[in-house]
Parts: structure tokens; sequence; C-alpha cells
């Protein structure tokens, strides 16, 4: 069972991928890159794989993250860490992410972080997965709110992508589907102040690291680079938002957490 589990989140994950390099050699990507900032199509194909399969094997959505009961509570916990979320932010300001000095630095901060995100909510309550579907609720508001404001500029155009599309995409991917299915095989039998936890969330963050290792973005740009300190630093990232996760039982806190200070900071003016 673990190494089917293994198995079918490592294949879902090629197939993403291989998917979203589909569209950006395809002329739809293409026209992308000339008329749209971002890559929404992409990440409208990160989305979609996950959920579809979901859906189609009749998981039960609540599960693998994707509930809005108790939505209230989901808000509290993304209100009451932001703060150290965005502080981790600011020595990408001043390092490389992409070298090791830099990667080593973002690592440091994120361990730290992981440690303080767990003191800070060890007095929260922790919540088992309930309730509704919520990625597709997301992604139709933020793709009708995109089509509503995107004549307003940049850094409306920024904000929209980073939080609704970038965001949720990476979420419901890695710590939605990909660490739920693992947590599912794999258990839960370790605690870090007092939230269940198990290889789940390791593998997930391995993932997470290894498409970030990969850049397959930049391969659909035609100027590829494999970039394995930034995979190295992103897997403490994802332990962080993987916590998040396990916490709080749904992927709405660890998707706010995850957008919201790169949507601000994008959506600021350049200097």
């Amino acid at each position: 069972m673990k190494a089917k589990a293994v198995i079918e989140v490592v294949l879902v994950f090629c197939l993403t991928m291989f998917f979203i390099a589909l569209v950006g050699f395809s002329p739809i990507g293409e026209w992308e890159r000339q008329t749209i900032e971002y890559p929404y199509i992409e990440y409208i194909v990160m989305i979609a794989i996950p959920l579809l399969i979901l859906v189609i094997t009749r998981r039960d959505l609540a599960s693998y993250g994707l509930s809005v009961r108790n939505f209230r509570y989901h808000l509290n916990i993304a209100a009451t860490v932001i703060l150290p979320v965005f502080i981790a932010q600011i020595p990408l300001a001043f390092v490389d992410y992409r070298q090791w000095s830099g990667a080593l630095v973002m690592a440091v901060v994120n361990i730290a972080l992981l440690f303080a995100l767990g003191w800070i909510l060890k007095r929260k309550p922790t919540l088992s997965e309930g309730g509704t579907m919520v990625g597709a609720v997301l992604l139709i508001s933020g793709s009708r709110l995109g089509a509503q404001l995107s004549p307003a500029g940049h850094a409306i155009s920024s904000f929209i992508f980073y939080l609704f599309f970038l965001a949720l995409g990476e979420e419901l991917l890695f710590r939605g589907y990909i660490q739920s299915r693992l947590n599912i095989a794999f258990g839960r039998p370790f605690q870090f102040f007092g939230v269940h936890w198990g290889w789940g969330i390791i593998i997930a963050s391995m993932i997470f690291g290894l498409m970030h290792f990969a850049n397959i973005y930049s391969l659909v740009m035609g100027h590829w680079q494999l970039m394995p300190w930034w995979g190295f630093w992103t897997f403490f990232g994802g332990l962080v938002l993987g916590f998040v996760r396990e916490k709080t039982g749904s992927i709405v806190a660890s998707t706010i957490l995850h957008g919201l200070p790169q949507a601000i900071f994008a959506a600021l003016p350049a200097p």
C-alpha cells in the first residue's frame, strides 16, 4: 500500500509537469508569453489535474484538505502567523536563493519559521479534515476577479496570480493531493508541537523541492537551467506549509500563507 501510494503521487506529479510543459510549448503557451505577464494557464493545469483525479476516483475531498468547514478558524490561523511568514521572506531581498549561500540562509530561516509557527500555534485547536470542496471555488472566484480587474494593471494581475493561481495550484497538488495521499498510506505516527505528522509531509516536501530543482518553467521559456539550491531550500519551505496543513486539516491557511506575501511583494511598484 505504501509503495503504491508513492508510485501514484510520483505519477500524478510527473503527469502534471508533463501537461504544464505541453501547454508551455504549445501555441497557447506562446500566446500567453506574448500577451499575459504570468503563466496562468500552466497553473490552471496544476489545479485541474489533481482535482480531476480526486473527482474521477471518488475520493473524499475533505480528507485531501479541500475543506471550508470552520473557515473563520483557517483565516484566524493565517492571521496569527502571517507576520513571521512575512518576516521570513525579507532575506530574499538580500540573498540569491539560487546559489548555495542564499539557499543555506533560506533553509535556516525556514527551519526557524517552522519552530516559530509550532510554538505560536500550539495553543490553537488542531482540526481534522472535514467540510466541502474549496479548490474549485477559489479557482473560479480568482479567475473571475482577474477577468474583471486585469485592466487595472500590473499590481492587480500580480496579486491575483500569486494568491489564486500559484499558491492555490501548488498547495492543492503538494499539500492537498500528495501529502494527504501519503498520509493515508503511511499514517501520522509522530508529533510536532502536538500536531500529528508522518512521512507524507517529508516526501511531499521533497517532491516540492524537486519541482523547483527541475525549474520546468525555464525549460518552457527556452533557457532551461537546473536549480539544485532552489530545490534544496524549498524543501524546508514545504515543511512549513505542510505543518500548517496538518495543523488545520485544510489547505486554506497554507494557501494564504504561501500566496499572500508573494502577492503583496509582487504587487508593490518596482523601486
